[in-house]
């Protein structure tokens, strides 16, 4: 990732602790900037609709309004917005339903905040322009 450039992140977890640590990862990580939090799908709603950022880590299970229902409402306000959906539920049917909602990527919690990050940056890297045959 380019350190000039910084990618603007926004949390979606109910769970304090874990925004928290998530934030401390990316922050310690150069080209991440967390530019928002949020405790639940109908705040998440409302600050990607005003942040517009480049990546937002959601939460399943939560109150209000959970991640799958907020997942296509993030995806109306930013339609470039990727979206890596975290969760506390094994990645059987939840993950086939987070990805049919519009997720990028479906990770459980609990594993590598390092991988985490990795996979933030794969998804954030700049997307290569797809062109035809070189005519020689």
């Amino acid at each position: 990732m380019n350190p000039e450039t910084s990618h603007r992140v926004l949390l979606v977890d109910d769970a304090e602790e874990i925004r928290f640590l998530l934030r401390l990862a990316m922050d310690a990580r150069t080209g991440l900037t967390v530019v928002g939090e949020a405790a639940d799908g109908v705040e998440a709603v409302q600050r990607a609709s005003e942040l517009k950022p480049d990546l937002v880590m959601l939460d399943l299970a939560m109150p209000r309004m959970d991640g799958l229902e907020a997942l296509p409402l993030i995806r109306a306000a930013v339609p470039d917005v990727r979206v890596i959906v975290l969760s506390g539920f094994d990645q059987g049917t939840m993950a086939d339903k987070a990805l049919e909602a519009g997720a990028d990527r479906y990770v459980a919690k609990g594993g590598s905040i390092r991988e985490l990050l990795d996979l933030v940056e794969e998804l954030l890297a700049p997307r290569p322009l797809i062109s035809g045959p070189n005519p020689t």
